[in-house]
């Protein structure tokens, strides 16, 4: 009986893991390169320039009112000059990973477009936090808090219905939505990350933040311990994974909380934003 209970849990572990469409290779791409000490803009652009709808973005982007220019902006590589290489990386980090798995409205308690509001805010927060340890790398960080909830959105694919009955009694009973996972699903989002993280060939490090964000046993001054003090940040002041929790208690603003919002909401609208015919030239 034990045996057939492991195999069924095993069976539907994988399951929301196979529902999961593959993570974009120039997503994979990107996050190599941004990982790189060695890299440049020029690594950047060629990556970028490969995929047609990424180039587009950050075209896009640096052609928009925030990054006014006295004539239009036509090049991957002008474009990155005008962005800069840190912005230009989180919007290639984020935008091609966002764009890959799109909203879904139909959905009625799990919304996407707040599962990737949270997603950013701890890829902002976990990189602030690893540049104060100057032992971790920050972009790294970034990427990690990104990826962190992609079990979440896994078994979203596998069972959007089921994962609304999670959410549903999660607000019922004021318990974590993982301790519901585990009870209702027989796993948790953390355990299908990090199989997911390891199925992708991720760096070990960030595969062990996915996996790891909710452990109470991480060794200090590690991604996955500044990817977790991220993610209790931004649960602790009701930027909520996905969901939406009427009246909930949160602890009160800051003006760190402050600047963080104001870096994610610049974030999601430059990668949300409406399209704006830009011709591409690699």
């Amino acid at each position: 009986m034990a045996g057939d209970q492991v195999r069924s849990r095993a069976e539907i572990l994988l399951q929301a893991v196979n529902a999961l469409p593959p993570l974009p290779a120039v997503a994979l791409r990107v996050m190599q390169v941004s990982q790189d000490p060695r890299a440049s803009a020029s690594d950047l652009a060629l990556v970028v320039s490969a995929d047609p709808g990424l180039s587009a973005t950050i075209l896009r982007v640096a052609n928009s009112a925030a990054y006014a220019r006295a004539r239009q902006v036509t090049s991957v590589q002008e474009a990155l000059v005008v962005l800069g290489f840190v912005q230009a990386r989180n919007i290639a980090v984020s935008g091609s990973i966002a764009a890959r798995y799109a909203p879904d409205a139909l959905n009625a308690l799990f919304r996407i477009d707040a599962f990737w509001r949270h997603s950013i805010a701890v890829g902002f927060r976990a990189s602030e936090l690893a540049g104060k340890s100057r032992r971790l790398d920050v972009p790294s960080a970034f990427t990690a808090g990104i990826l962190h909830n992609m079990g979440r959105l896994a078994m979203f694919y596998a069972d959007p219905a089921g994962l609304d009955q999670v959410v549903a009694e999660m607000m019922r009973s004021g318990r974590s939505l993982e301790d519901v996972e585990r009870e209702m699903l027989g796993y948790d989002h953390a355990e299908v990350g990090g199989t997911l993280a390891r199925r992708w060939r991720l760096p070990a490090d960030i595969a062990d933040a996915v996996a790891k964000h909710h452990a109470t046993d991480i060794p200090e001054n590690t991604l996955a311990s500044v990817v977790a003090q991220a993610n209790d940040f931004c649960m602790a002041h009701g930027i909520f994974p996905g969901y939406v929790i009427p009246d909930a208690e949160v602890e009160p603003e800051t003006p760190e909380l402050t600047r963080l919002m104001k870096q994610v909401d610049q974030l999601m609208t430059l990668i949300t934003g409406p399209a704006e015919p830009v011709k591409v030239v690699a």
